[in-house]
């Protein structure tokens, strides 16, 4: 274990900011599947795949359930939604897994979890999904966060389907409790426990979220302020993970900058309308700007 925590300069950050080629195309730029959001949470897959569309993915699809698609089509005019019918409860469920897939069969990374539910229902949608995604040849990368990590809390088994694929898990310190069984303790220490026994990047977010790996990497955050703690922010997070990755990152490489991005757009949103005043929808509206701060 490291005796402190590393931290990447500017100019580390900036050379890893992906940058299309001049004959790229929507597909070749990065493909992002996002799936989540439930009868009483639509909003939060809405910012997690407009977070990933600003952050540079040239294709993002949000598949959700038929309540929440009515509200996200309003709110995404570029972004297609595919809705799937819904659990009596008013989550994704393992009956429509055949949906699910068809609708992300041109997604390159995915983010699972934003406003899912962590019922039995979205817990059974879960559990097909990685059962069938681990058939693939290639296995692609997934971002776990929110209800996803709530359910893979209940049921740790369920990355033992995703052993030896790239995995990057996002939990805030509650998740990180319900991940460890116990509360979190030494953050460094218990971000490299999750990391290492979940086979996955590990993103634990905090007023200095850390980033570690399982081979005992970890990466400290300094970019971000308290106009973060905000509920929503995390879900633009993912967005901005999923894309980097997307778009080519290594999982340690896409959570390392991803969280510095995120950090840089929120200081520059709370810099123009106050830190109380921020919202995760003026933290995508950064994205670019935080961008150009790297000089990319």
């Amino acid at each position: 274990m490291p005796d402190m925590p590393l931290h990447r300069s500017a100019e580390e950050f900036a050379a890893l900011v992906p940058h299309p080629a001049y004959d790229a195309n929507k597909y070749s730029r990065g493909t992002v599947g996002v799936i989540g959001g439930s009868r009483d949470y639509p909003g939060a897959p809405v910012m997690t795949a407009l977070a990933a569309a600003r952050t540079g993915a040239g294709y993002v699809r949000l598949v959700t359930t038929q309540a929440a698609a009515s509200v996200a089509r309003a709110h995404l005019l570029s972004i297609p939604v595919t809705a799937c019918r819904q659990s009596y409860e008013g989550t994704l469920s393992q009956s429509t897994i055949a949906e699910v897939l068809d609708a992300i069969s041109k997604s390159r990374v995915l983010v699972v979890g934003p406003g899912l539910s962590a019922d039995d229902s979205a817990s059974g949608l879960l559990t097909r999904l990685l059962e069938d995604l681990r058939e693939e040849e290639v296995q692609r990368p997934i971002v776990f966060d929110a209800d996803a990590l709530n359910i893979v809390s209940k049921h740790p088994e369920l990355l033992e389907l995703r052993v030896g694929a790239p995995n990057i898990l996002t939990p805030h310190e509650g998740e990180a409790a319900r991940l460890l069984g116990r509360k979190v303790q030494d953050r460094v220490a218990d971000a490299l426990e999750i990391a290492r026994r979940y086979s996955a990047i590990a993103v634990l977010k905090g007023p200095k979220t850390l980033i570690a790996s399982p081979e005992g990497t970890v990466y400290e955050n300094t970019s971000a302020g308290p106009e973060l703690a905000k509920a929503g922010t995390g879900d633009v997070l993912a967005g901005i993970i999923g894309a980097l990755a997307a778009q080519g990152l290594g999982m340690l490489d896409a959570a390392s900058l991803g969280v510095h991005l995120h950090g840089v757009a929120g200081s520059l949103a709370a810099r123009q309308m106050g830190v109380n005043a921020v919202l995760p929808e003026d933290i995508i509206s950064n994205i670019g700007p935080a961008y150009l701060a790297l000089g990319a």
